[in-house]
């Protein structure tokens, strides 16, 4: 029985709509780049802050 990893696609990683794969690259290297500016990122204390439930 064959299994693939979740980062392999059966279609060889090309999407079924053109462009596909120019648009994923172009998306992760953008978020690359957003992820280098630490002075973007929301902190940590924060995000906690947000995410905590009310009582």
């Amino acid at each position: 029985m064959a299994t693939r990893t979740d980062h392999e696609t059966p279609d060889g990683g090309e999407g079924t709509e053109p462009g596909y794969a120019a648009w994923k690259r172009a998306k992760i290297e953008r978020g690359l780049t957003q992820s280098r500016d630490r002075s973007a990122m929301i902190p940590v204390e924060q995000v906690w802050r947000d995410l905590k439930l009310e009582r």
